[in-house]
C-alpha cells in the first residue's frame, strides 16, 4: 500500500480487505457445500437456518459498526462542522479520539481553514470599517469649508485659505481611491507588469517635484545621490512606489528636516534609499507597518491612511524585488527598494 497512509490506517486497509476475501471464500464455499448436501439440508430445522443467518447477520453488522466508528463518524462530524462554516459560523473546532493519522491530519486542516477564514472576514470587516473612517474624515472637512464658503462677510484671503483646505482634502480623497483601486487590481493579478525601459533616476526626481507642495510647506532639504540608471521594468507601478515612500518621509519628517534619497547599481540589481530623521518607528511596530491601515504614529501627530506601504510592498513584490526598513524612535527610518534590473 502506499507509504503516505499511517500504519494504523494500512492494517484496517488490509483488515478489510482480508474480510472481503475471507466472506467472499465463505459465500463460495458455502454455496458448493449447498449443493453437495441439499439432502441434508432440507432435514434442518428453519429454527437451525435462522440461528445460522443471524449469526452471518451479526457479524457483518459488527464489522460495519467497527468501520462506521473508525472512519465514517468523523466524518459525520466533518460534514456537519462544514455545514456550520457555509452559514459563517467561524467559532467552530472539530476534534475526535480516532486514532487513525489520516483523520487527525483532516481535522487539523480543517480546523486551521476555518481559524484562517475568521482572520479573513476579520479583516474585511476591518478594511470596510476603515476606509469608511477615512473617506468620512475629508469629507467632513470639505462640508466644513464649503459651509464657511458661504459666510458673505468672509475676506479674500479667508476665502482663499479654505478653498485651499478643500482642494487639500479632495486631493487625499484622490490619492485613497487610486491606492484602493491599485491595490484591489495587484491582488487580485488583474493588474499584469508592462515592462519598458527608462531611466530610474529620472523617475526618482519626478516624483520628488510632484510632491513639492508637501516639502516645501515644511521647509525640507534633499540629499540626493541619483546617478544615470537605465531601467527595464514596470514605469507606471514604480512610480506608485517612489511617491508613497518619499510622501511617507516627508510626512513624518520635522519641520526643516532632510530627506536621504540614494540610487546605487550593482551587477543584477539597482538599490533605492529612501531615509529621513524625523519620528521613527518602534520597534514592536516595524513588523505591521506593511499591513493595511496601519498607523504606527499613535499619537495622531501626522495623518496616514495605512494603504501606501501595503501598496509599496505589493508593487515590489509583483516586480520580483525586496523591500527592507530599518528605523528608530526619533532618530528615523529608511526604506530599501532591491530590484532586478
Amino acid at each position: 500500500m502506499d507509504k503516505k497512509y499511517s500504519p494504523r490506517m494500512r492494517l484496517y486497509y488490509w483488515l478489510i480487505l482480508a474480510f472481503i476475501v475471507i466472506f467472499s471464500f465463505l459465500a463460495v464455499a458455502s454455496g458448493m457445500f449447498i449443493l453437495e448436501h441439499m439432502g441434508v439440508i432440507r432435514k434442518l430445522s428453519i429454527s437451525t437456518l435462522v440461528a445460522l443467518l443471524t449469526v452471518t447477520l451479526v457479524s457483518i453488522s459488527l464489522m460495519s459498526y467497527f468501520l462506521g466508528q473508525r472512519i465514517l463518524t468523523p466524518m459525520v462530524k466533518l460534514s456537519k462542522a462544514s455545514r456550520e462554516v457555509a452559514k459563517g459560523n467561524y467559532n467552530i473546532t472539530v476534534s475526535d479520539s480516532s486514532k487513525l493519522e489520516e483523520v487527525q491530519t483532516t481535522f487539523r486542516n480543517f480546523n486551521a481553514m476555518v481559524r484562517q477564514l475568521d482572520s479573513v472576514a476579520t479583516l474585511s470587516n476591518d478594511f470596510v470599517a476603515n476606509v469608511s473612517h477615512e473617506f468620512k474624515t475629508p469629507l467632513t472637512a470639505i462640508e466644513g469649508y464649503a459651509m464657511l464658503l458661504q459666510e458673505p462677510e468672509l475676506t479674500a484671503q479667508e476665502r482663499e485659505e479654505y478653498a485651499e483646505k478643500i482642494l487639500h482634502n479632495t486631493h487625499r480623497l484622490t490619492s485613497l481611491v487610486g491606492n484602493i483601486l491599485t491595490l484591489s487590481k495587484i491582488e487580485s493579478a488583474q493588474l499584469a507588469p508592462q515592462y519598458t525601459h527608462f531611466r530610474l533616476d529620472e523617475q526618482i526626481r519626478q516624483s520628488v517635484v510632484l510632491l513639492e507642495p508637501q516639502w516645501s510647506a515644511k521647509r525640507i532639504d534633499f540629499d540626493v545621490q541619483l546617478y544615470s540608471v537605465q531601467m527595464h521594468s514596470c514605469e507606471s507601478l514604480l512610480s506608485h512606489v517612489w511617491e508613497n515612500l518619499i510622501s511617507n518621509a516627508i510626512k513624518f519628517s520635522h519641520n526643516g528636516g532632510c530627506i536621504e534619497l540614494k540610487l546605487q547599481e550593482q551587477k543584477e540589481c539597482v538599490i533605492v534609499t529612501v531615509a529621513d530623521h524625523g519620528c521613527g518607528i518602534g520597534q514592536e511596530e516595524l513588523g505591521h507597518i506593511f499591513d493595511k491601515f496601519y498607523q504606527a504614529d499613535t499619537s495622531h501627530r501626522a495623518q496616514g491612511y495605512g494603504l501606501g506601504l501595503a501598496m509599496v510592498k505589493r508593487i515590489v513584490e509583483l516586480l520580483d524585488g525586496l523591500i527592507e526598513v530599518e528605523s528608530e524612535k526619533e532618530k528615523g527610518t529608511t526604506f530599501r527598494v532591491i530590484l532586478p534590473k
